[in-house]
């Protein structure tokens, strides 16, 4: 009888086994695929047959959420603009650069969304390249080079977690922080993993997700669209797994059922009122709640982290500027965040708004008309305007025009 129960057992686990290496098998075998399907200016067909390059410079992140791919390259087409885009082994936009500063170089980080990367223009076009070229460099110093590592979508919490975890490591000698107005509004796009100082070590984006061919998409639904998922590995397979992703982009696609306004409205209810007293006293779930709640505590948040990063550069001995992207269009609202960064903006020695660079200037040449990036044009005016800005910031720099 003992005997028999044994080989049972037995049984049992060689069979155990034999199941496992059928998933490990599989799961390699799907990994592998994945990886092979994202090649560079890789194409997609619409629903009419028709033929468009899938821009896939993205690729998943367990700390930020996502980034750009290392080494890509990538077209980027709509019916305003056709780019290429390119980026370097430190998955950064633009040319080849390395992770140790040259001697001799005075470099900027350049740190922002779409419109520090350049949504719509040529790498050499966008401001950071612009800026590059226009700006001559500090006595003992033969040159300035301008790293561009702005990627669409990132707001306030990835420009600080960038900075923290990779970024301050290129040592730069200037950090360009470029805040755009809908700063505020994208951290509740996010879910954060906050430390002691509710600062973020870890994001996960709930609306955004980056497929397998390493195009973005967007989900419809709210901030709890995608579900959140925690088990043992889940942070590695988070930053090194397509095939992971894969399967929870479509998880997500099956929990969104209802349209993004409802669901915004649910959350807001959910949430309640704004969380009172100072972030730092607050818990990680009440931060949450918040950013879910509106405009007011995603405008406090916002202010939390950007005095994060002011302290940050200012530890290291690094200097900090601001550009204030403002959007095309009328004023805003009173008592928006808007409204509120163009008054911190106006309070602040070293931050300058994007109305002032651009001032005199048509808006029709500056911005694509659908898009609402800016376009060469308006590339260039700002990034020579930041030039003649920092000229005046930053002693021994100089504008070269």
């Amino acid at each position: 009888m003992l005997g028999r129960r044994v080989q049972r057992l037995k049984l049992l686990v060689a069979n155990g086994l034999v199941f496992l290496a059928l998933v490990a098998f599989c799961a390699g075998a799907g990994e592998l695929a994945l990886r092979m399907a994202a090649k560079p200016n890789d194409v997609s067909r619409t629903g009419s047959g028709q033929v468009k390059p899938r821009f896939n410079v993205y690729r998943p992140d367990g700390v930020l959420g996502y980034a750009l791919r290392p080494d890509w390259q990538a077209l980027h087409a709509t019916d305003e603009f056709q780019v290429t885009v390119r980026t370097n082994a430190l998955g950064l936009r633009g040319a080849a650069a390395s992770a140790e500063k040259p001697s001799g170089v005075y470099r900027v980080l350049a740190l922002g969304d779409s419109f520090a990367f350049g949504f719509g223009v040529e790498d050499a076009e966008a401001f950071p390249a612009v800026l590059e070229r226009a700006l001559a460099p500090p006595p003992g110093d033969a040159r300035v080079e301008v790293l561009n590592a702005g990627v669409a979508g990132w707001s306030a919490d990835q420009y600080l977690l960038f900075l923290e975890t990779r970024g301050f490591a290129l040592a730069p000698d200037l950090v360009l922080l470029t805040a755009t107005e809908n700063d505020p509004g994208d951290l509740a796009w996010n879910r954060l993993t906050l430390d002691e100082r509710r600062l973020p070590v870890r994001i996960e984006p709930t609306r955004r997700m980056i497929d397998r061919r390493g195009a973005m998409r967007y989900l419809r639904g709210g901030p709890l669209a995608q579900p959140e998922l925690r088990f043992p590995g889940q942070v590695w397979l988070s930053d090194h797994s397509l095939l992971y992703h894969w399967f929870r982009f479509r998880l997500a696609r099956l929990a969104t059922a209802r349209e993004l306004e409802t669901e915004e409205k649910r959350l807001r209810a959910e949430a309640g009122v704004p969380p009172d007293g100072p972030i730092a006293s607050l818990t990680p779930e009440a931060i949450q709640r918040g950013l879910w709640s509106g405009g007011e505590f995603q405008l406090r948040f916002h202010r939390h982290l950007v005095e994060a990063i002011r302290a940050a550069c200012a530890a290291r001995g690094v200097a900090l500027a601001t550009l204030l992207v403002e959007f095309r269009g009328p004023e805003p609202m009173p008592g928006s965040a808007a409204a509120a960064l163009r008054e911190d903006c106006g309070r602040d020695p070293r931050c300058v708004r994007s109305s002032a660079l651009l001032e005199g200037h048509a808006g029709d040449a500056l911005f694509f008309s659908q898009d609402g990036h800016w376009t060469p044009r308006g590339h260039e005016l700002v990034g020579r305007g930041l030039a003649r800005w920092l000229a005046r910031l930053e002693p021994g720099l100089a504008a070269r025009d």
